[in-house]
């Protein structure tokens, strides 16, 4: 009885250390399954930065721990998604704002999603839909009412804003490294395209209060909240709120919050039908055209719906047919983003008359890689591979399916 009595007491005391070292690390550092102020603060800075679509809900969910490793990540710390003080600070400090008091955080249960399916911004999980929700990037506050030109040669704190906010809004891959290189000279210059304003590649005045604003052709930077759900030499584009993706006149890509990984099997090919109409948008070109469905096996099987489109497809690939695969944006019947990979090469049968294009391509999406290694062991895989670098490239998550 005695050992019995000793034991139940040892166990409660070791239950109130825990709690009392939960209580304290919950207190000084952010990190998933908390919620409140202190989390809806860093949010609020987080989206100001780019690094956070969506609205801040105060839940500490897995895309705003997405977002805290990107952010770590660009600034060369540690990339746990553990938001701590000395992570906190800076990002308040890159976001213009000052620390806030800690506010009350809670635990919540831990998030669950379908692994097959994630979003590629990262964005609080608030279930809104992308169209529901609009980015607070727009607050001035991203460069500090600091406006002297950015230009090719500059590196520091404020090409890497200049970078995160570009990745943000989908005309940038890879991560902010703070060096104001070609590649950010060309998502400059394909984001003041998109925004009407003269493409020299340098980011003057206009230029980065067009960035603050989200607008691209007056578009929003909107961010999906959904928890179902970038090769890094290329650049990719935000869509525009005057553009039709189904018209395929104005080339548009997705917000980074609106794309999905979508599995081919599990959640591509069950939605959908042959005649239906696929957008393809390629980012390191800013090429936009309409694909319609031919059939689908083990990857969909297209055509050019115009000559127009076939045209399009032709300048995204550098004015040839080639069996080099590309990654693409791809927006499905539904109004899903996700993304795939595709060439321009006809081949065997076509249905569409008069698009200037005497077969069908090929359009592959996400496919677990050892049933693609069964069954399409040379180009499926390769496919696959260009995938999977895209996906990287966007999130900095390894596919490992």
């Amino acid at each position: 009885m005695k050992t019995r009595n000793r034991l139940a007491a040892l166990t409660a005391a070791l239950v109130v250390g825990l709690q009392g070292a939960a209580l304290a690390y919950r207190e000084g550092t952010l990190y998933s399954g908390v919620r409140g102020e202190a989390v809806k603060q860093m949010q609020e800075a987080l989206i100001a930065l780019g690094y956070l679509g969506g609205t801040p809900d105060g839940i500490y969910g897995t895309h705003t721990e997405l977002a805290v490793k990107k952010f770590q990540r660009a600034n060369g710390m540690k990339a746990d998604g553990v938001a701590g003080e000395k992570t906190r600070n800076l990002i308040y400090q890159k976001a213009g704002k000052s620390a806030p008091s800690s506010g009350k955080t809670e635990a919540s249960p831990a998030q669950t999603g379908n692994s097959a399916t994630k979003t590629a911004q990262a964005s609080s999980s608030s279930g809104k839909t992308a169209a529901e929700q609009t980015s607070s990037a727009s607050s001035g506050s991203l460069f500090g009412g600091n406006y002297a030109t950015l230009r090719p040669g500059a590196t520091g704190s404020r090409v890497r804003l200049l970078q995160s906010r570009l990745i943000a809004l989908g005309f940038l891959n890879g991560s902010a490294d703070g060096k104001y290189g070609k590649q950010t000279r060309q998502a400059v210059a394909s984001f003041q395209k998109a925004s009407g304003l003269s493409a020299d590649g340098l980011a003057g005045k206009k230029t980065l209060k067009a960035l603050e604003n989200g607008n691209a052709q007056g578009a929003g930077s909107s961010g999906a909240a959904s928890d179902s759900g970038k090769s890094a030499d290329s650049t990719g584009a935000q869509s525009s709120a005057s553009a039709d993706p189904s018209s395929g006149r104005t080339a548009s890509g997705p917000s980074g919050g609106q794309v999905r990984l979508l599995h081919w099997y599990n959640d591509v090919k069950p939605s959908l039908r042959s005649g239906q109409t696929l957008y393809v948008y390629e980012p390191s070109s800013g090429q936009g055209w309409n694909l319609r469905i031919y059939s689908c096996g083990r990857h969909c099987d297209a055509e050019p719906c115009t000559a127009e489109d076939t045209a399009s497809m032709l300048k995204a690939f550098g004015g040839k047919n080639t069996w080099s695969q590309k990654a693409v944006y791809v927006k499905l019947p539904n109004g899903s983003w996700t993304v795939g990979s595709t060439h321009d090469m006809p081949h065997m049968s076509g249905s569409v008359k008069d698009n200037n294009f005497n077969g069908h391509l090929c359009v592959h999406f996400l496919r677990t890689m050892s049933e693609a290694q069964e069954y399409d062991p040379s180009y499926g895989v390769s496919n696959q591979n260009t995938i999977r670098a895209f996906w990287k490239s966007l999130t900095g998550e390894e596919i490992t399916e």
